[in-house]
């Protein structure tokens, strides 16, 4: 009875915990978002596994590292032999549905094994709420067949830079501000390569933007509830709301995000309701997006496809006071552009945390730190020379981590023209200016 019978998977770009009232915001960013988080369980510390989009959407639709997976670059996409959520739940009987706001996931076959998959164009700058919510309305009207379990996946782009919303909701979160910061990625480009200064009246403007943006995808989830809920079909629904990172507004110097694994660029929202999960839960222990596809599965009662061998567990028990063994989470795949070359490459920026510590390391500098996370969650203090110990097992952790991932890497099909000159026209690729790369 406690068994729910279809997923609904959310995805909200770009979003960081902090800044929702369910994870202790003190700004009216969520009501909506801090409701179903009082009617399901919070996961306090939640992250992805990696700083940008591609990455970690693959991770959460397969429930395996970006170098496990495979697709952890711009040239690179999803191997054919790695399967998705959405192929081992077809599999099952499920009819599924994606809708999707970035072109990573429409062009490197993280929309195999979707029944219906619509891809929105992104357009950064735009005020007015994506086409996401109605397009999956619309797909429930029209194609959705009640006698089937259903899995929807819808991402929202809407709270990715440029921060952009209505001005009734700039209203309820902008403060007077006379200087020339808009919240237009090209000015955060600027700053990133040494063309700009932000004081720190521009950082808050651009915070105050931000808000606003997720204000008002806020109230564009509480409409798509609202219109499932018509219709009868949320009741038996597990529902997951969560991220593919966060963003940087200056606490390691940076903003935006792709660069480095900062708490500010990993840690994630993770909400989860529904049948079987009790209101008003709060997890504390560390969980990641390599979790999530063994956890749809498990709570469903649906075998695992053959071939797949995840790199996360079942955390479902950690909603009814069960506890897990405590394991190394990673993170990777960070996001370089060569200005040299005009082309994006993989960074070489990798960390791991193992209880309350965590440690960064750079593969081409040796460059190392380590953050006490219990005394220093916000990762200000550098313990690696004061704490060897912990700074050499987890480095030891991490380099066979990252030589396990090169053992398993698999060759990659190429884009197709098609898709390389979409990506090219959007900034990747080095056509100049894409908000995930470091493009000028």
């Amino acid at each position: 009875a406690d068994r729910p019978r279809h997923v609904l998977l959310i995805s909200i770009d770009t979003l960081r915990p902090d800044h929702l009232g369910c994870y202790g915001y003190d700004r009216p960013t969520s009501p909506f978002l801090d409701e179903l988080a009082n009617q399901g369980v919070v996961f306090e510390q939640a992250y992805a596994t990696s700083p940008w989009t591609l990455p970690s959407h693959a991770t959460m639709l397969t429930g395996l590292y970006p170098s496990h997976h495979g697709a952890y670059a711009v040239r690179q996409m999803l191997p054919d032999a790695v399967p998705t959520l959405q192929q081992m739940l077809g599999a099952a009987g499920f009819q599924s549905a994606g809708v999707v706001n970035s072109i990573y996931l429409a062009t490197h076959a993280l929309d195999r094994g979707f029944g219906y998959f619509k891809y929105l164009k992104e357009d950064y700058a735009q005020r007015q709420p994506s086409d996401v919510t109605d397009e999956a309305i619309a797909w429930f009207d029209t194609q959705f067949d009640a006698q089937k379990p259903y899995f929807v996946f819808l991402h929202y782009y809407d709270v990715h830079s440029d921060y952009a919303s209505l001005p009734d909701y700039e209203r309820m979160f902008v403060r007077p501000y006379a200087g020339d910061i808009t919240g237009n990625s090209r000015q955060l480009w600027e700053y990133r390569r040494g063309h700009r200064e932000l004081s720190e009246a521009d950082l808050d403007h651009l915070r105050d933007l931000y808000d606003a943006s997720i204000r008002q995808l806020d109230d564009e989830l509480k409409r798509l509830f609202a219109t499932l809920d018509e219709r009868g079909l949320l009741s038996d629904t597990l529902v997951i709301i969560t991220s593919d990172h966060g963003e940087e507004f200056l606490e390691h110097g940076g903003v935006l995000h792709g660069q480095t694994q900062y708490e500010e660029v990993v840690r994630i929202p993770l909400i989860v309701r529904g049948p079987g999960v009790p209101a008003g839960g709060r997890v504390a222990a560390p969980v990641s997006l390599i979790d999530l596809v063994p956890t749809c599965l498990a709570v469903l009662g649906v075998e695992a496809d053959q071939s797949a061998a995840f790199d996360g567990v079942n955390v479902a028990g950690l909603w009814q006071g069960a506890r897990i063994a405590e394991r190394a989470l990673y993170f990777e795949a960070d996001h370089r552009y060569d200005f040299e070359l005009r082309m994006d490459v993989p960074g070489e920026s990798r960390a791991v945390r193992l209880g309350r510590y965590k440690l960064h390391h750079d593969l081409g500098t040796s460059e190392t730190m380590l953050f006490d996370l219990g005394d220093d969650p916000d990762e200000m203090r550098d313990l690696a020379r004061a704490n060897a110990p912990a700074r050499d097992d987890l480095l030891t952790r991490l380099k066979e981590f990252v030589v396990e991932g090169i053992a398993q890497r698999e060759a990659i099909r190429p884009l197709s023209d098609a898709d390389r000159r979409h990506l090219e026209s959007l900034g990747y690729l080095g056509g100049g200016g894409g908000p995930d790369g470091d493009a000028p």
